[in-house]
């Protein structure tokens, strides 16, 4: 429904065709044939093809006919997942679109080609940075999306953590996934999709491996899997023995679905070890859906999703260790994806859309099954941003976080207008000069906890370290 549009306007002439001049009743004249006149049949439009790519190491891969090979990014933008608070990146959107020139897409075709501005998206976040890349960003789009959501039925998302609580004990009791199918889901993600996006932007979109992170024990019946995460690097490791401490890594955390654009930058200008997930290309709408299904996929909301085509995902390398087939289960492991797009271009300034801190339910939960704790992912992701629109604490973030349960109908999509228009207002309130919205660092005695290992270029180690919170004002109108 949502295609990727091509402006290709056609003139056709509309031909009429002079009746013939019969003999007037008595007129004696000779019947008249009128000359023939060829038929105009208009030429079928059809998109511009796309064109292919090569990597260095073979891959031939589409993109859209206008977009640049070589980039460097201005600004990151980064949608941080909420569940059903989605709403809320709706208003900062139009916030930003109002308040940062190069966003306006429509205005500045030439930017958009040449690939200044890079979504990301994580959970949720990853349906906006699909449908802006499918549709570009514009006002139209913006409120395109606010209008899809407010079609969106909430209990598709259950958010009440004590109704999960039943279920999940259920699941674990007889060793089975818990969580929907996709299915409800599909007719949401077709419509931000279309039928044929090519990405316009450079885009990535965040996905947990769980053939990696699970650490879960009711789920093996042999013997415990005992994995470690390691937030360095985004690693897992797993002793070789049930009574060693001796270990060896066998995969990443995540992996980015990236158009093919910043695959080749992910893949060609940084290493395996230092990259934080593996890569999976996103040429075609299907790959931009399987990317949302894989990054909304998180425990306890949707099961996991398998990966269709193992040939377009290149995953971290450790030998001796022999890989299982992939799965994705949400976007949990990276709240904010950011750190390797910023040690890319170190240039670019990053934008979040801002969250808020994980529950001690969630952090214990997600800390037993994946050895992750989500507050220092979180903080890790957010240490990289030079401005984040987060919801003010207090009143602000509990009106946010205050909606009435079982809204239908007309409630509910004025309950989303509302929230919407929360995020427009702390957009407007954040995207000033001068005016860097972040939350504050924490330190102890002077260190800071949650500074990440890799701070500086990619593939520069002596090279200087990125400056973060730096605010956009060289960017803002």
């Amino acid at each position: 429904m949502f295609v990727r549009r091509v402006k290709i306007h056609a003139i056709v002439a509309s031909l009429t065709l002079a009746s013939a001049c019969g003999n007037g009743a008595g007129s004696g004249n000779k019947k008249t044939q009128a000359p023939s006149t060829p038929e105009f049949v208009p030429e079928a439009l059809t998109p511009p093809a796309p064109r292919t790519i090569v990597t260095a190491k073979g891959w031939h891969l589409q993109i859209a006919p206008e977009r640049a090979e070589q980039i460097n990014p201005k600004l990151v933008y980064v949608f941080q997942g909420k569940g059903t608070t989605l709403s809320w990146d709706i208003g900062v959107a139009r916030a930003a679109w109002e308040r940062i020139p190069l966003l306006r897409s429509e205005a500045f075709p030439a930017a958009s080609a040449a690939g200044e501005v890079l979504l990301t998206g994580n959970s949720s976040g990853s349906a906006l940075a699909a449908f802006f890349t499918c549709n570009g960003i514009s006002m139209e789009s913006i409120l395109r999306m606010g209008q899809l959501l407010s079609a969106f039925p909430e209990e598709l998302v259950r958010e009440d953590s004590a109704a999960k609580i039943p279920e999940i004990f259920n699941a674990i009791r007889n060793g089975q996934e818990f969580g929907r199918k996709h299915d409800a889901m599909l007719p949401f993600i077709d419509q931000l999709t279309g039928a044929e996006c090519m990405p316009r932007y450079p885009t990535v979109i965040v996905a947990s491996n769980q053939d990696i992170n699970d650490n879960r024990p009711w789920l093996e019946s042999n013997e415990h899997r005992s994995r470690t995460f390691h937030v360095e690097d985004f690693s897992y490791s797993e002793r070789t023995s049930t009574f060693t401490t001796k270990s060896f890594k066998v995969g990443k955390i995540c992996t980015y679905f990236a158009d093919p654009v910043m695959f080749r930058y992910l893949t060609e200008q940084m290493t395996q070890e230092e990259r934080l997930c593996d890569v999976r290309v996103m040429e075609t709408a299907a790959d931009v859906k399987l990317a949302v299904l894989a990054s909304i996929a998180e425990p306890t909301y949707f099961v996991p999703v398998a990966e269709p085509f193992e040939a377009k995902l290149e995953r971290y390398h450790s030998d001796g260790f022999a890989k299982t087939r992939r799965f994705y289960n949400g976007g949990f492991s990276m709240p904010g994806v950011v750190q390797d797009m910023k040690r890319l271009f170190p240039s670019a300034r990053a934008l979040g859309t801002g969250r808020w801190e994980y529950g001690m339910t969630e952090v214990a939960a997600m800390n037993s099954w994946y050895d992750v704790n989500l507050n220092t992912v979180q903080a890790n992701s957010r240490w990289w941003l030079d401005l984040e629109t987060f919801p003010a604490p207090g009143k602000e973030l509990d009106a946010l976080l205050a909606r009435p349960q079982n809204l239908q109908g007309a409630s509910l999509v004025k309950r989303y207008q509302d929230e919407i228009a929360m995020g427009y207002r702390r957009g407007i309130e954040c995207l000033k000069q001068k005016k860097p919205c972040l939350s504050t660092r924490k330190t102890v005695m002077g260190r800071d906890l949650y500074k990440p290992a890799l701070t500086r270029p990619a593939g520069q180690p002596g090279g200087a370290e990125i400056k973060t919170r730096q605010g956009l004002d060289p960017l803002l109108q």
